[in-house]
């Protein structure tokens, strides 16, 4: 026959571990969310549209020929 207590106390184990990897796991999605508005924040470097700007107006002229 199993032993109730022991029954319990893995239950409860596993309620913690399950509590505790959900409290990681929100703390890592906010972190990451955290980081991922702070790059967004940051906008597009100039150097950068202006590579863009320069590739759209070589495509558009390889197209006129």
């Amino acid at each position: 026959m199993k032993n109730p207590s022991k029954t319990t106390d893995r239950n409860n184990s596993k309620k913690s571990a399950s509590l505790q990897s959900d409290k990681s796991n929100a703390l890592i999605a906010a972190k990451l969310r955290s980081y991922y508005d702070s790059i967004v924040d940051e906008g597009t470097p100039d150097h950068f549209l202006d590579l863009l700007e320069r590739l759209d107006a070589a495509e558009q002229e390889s197209m006129k020929k």
